[in-house]
Order: C-alpha cells, then structure tokens, then sequence
C-alpha cells in the first residue's frame, strides 16, 4: 500500500511538472544569442525572468518575453512576437518581415528605422499595421499589430543623420532667436 501511495505521489508530481514547464522549444532565463550557424527553425522561443538574448540568425514562428526580459533582433525570421510585463525589444533588422506584434503590460519595443507610415487600419486582423526601412540593413519590412494598443509600445529610433540635421537646424534656431 505505501509503495503505491508512492508511486502515486510521483506520478501527480511529475504531472504538474510537466504542466509547468513552457510549451516553448526554447526557454531562455539568463543571456543567450541565436546564431544563423545551423539555420534552426523554432517553433517558440520564450525569454523570461530578466533574461536577454540577441537574435543573431535562425527563424522561428514566435518570440515571447515576459518578466523584465531584453532581446535585440539583429537578423532572423520571427514571424510572431509578443512582449508583456515590463520587457524590452529593440528591432533592428530581420531577414524577413514580423507577421504579427503584440505588446502589452509596459512593455517597449524601440524600431531602428526611417521612413514609417503607421496605418490605424487593415493589417491581418485589422488593428492596424506598420511599414517602413530598417536602418540597419536598408531593407523594407511591415508587420501588423495584434490589437489596436500594441502600436502605442512602439518607439521608432531615427536614422542617425536625421537626428545630426534636426541638431544642427535647431542650434540655427536658437543663434537667429538670441
């Protein structure tokens, strides 16, 4: 009889180990790169509890950060990505363009690129959607939000020789204004 108590007692633990465990191919909780080595494909790939990663290369249908994560998406395919609870992405280019975005909970996501054009309609599931140049790679990209307050968490970073002429046109402002 205690044998099976036993027993028992390990099989329902191990039973809500497995339903707490990510339902992700990868789960990065400290720092981590994805290269373009191999060329992996993955399914999920979750950055969690303060975690940073940097997207390198590979392809995968969804990037999740939750719990103060940080990712820098260099180069890839990410057809999904979604950020919560107080992370961090900064877009700077990708091989191919996001399909999808999703953000909320404060949450930012900072794209490195110029001329971009918001557009508050249409998209895959018509909340909206976002196209324009990555700085980077002077490649063009578009991707559509998940819901109509995704874009609010969306910080576009200019190029840096638009920040040189709004420097050097503001200080001729202010020496025609004194």
């Amino acid at each position: 009889m205690r044998k099976k108590i036993i027993f028992m007692i390990l099989i329902i633990l191990a039973m809500l180990a497995e339903t707490n465990l990510a339902r992700a191919d990868l789960v990065f909780d400290s720092g981590y790169n994805i290269f373009d080595d191999s060329y992996p494909y993955y399914d999920e790939v979750w950055v969690i509890n303060d975690a940073h990663l940097d997207v390198l290369g590979g392809a995968m249908w969804k990037l999740e950060l939750t719990d103060y994560a940080t990712a820098n998406i260099y180069n890839g395919e990410i057809e999904w990505l979604f950020i919560k609870d107080n992370t961090i992405v900064n877009i700077h280019a990708a091989r191919d363009t996001l399909e999808m975005f999703a953000a909320g909970n404060e949450s930012l996501a900072y794209l490195y690129a110029y001329d971009v054009t918001y557009h508050p309609t249409g998209g895959l599931k018509n909340d909206g959607w976002i196209e324009g140049i990555y700085i980077s790679s002077d490649t063009p990209f578009s991707f559509s939000f998940y819901n109509d307050t995704s874009y609010s968490h969306v910080n576009i970073v200019p190029e840096p020789t638009s920040i040189l002429l709004l420097s050097v046109g503001m200080i001729g402002v202010r020496a025609k204004c004194a």
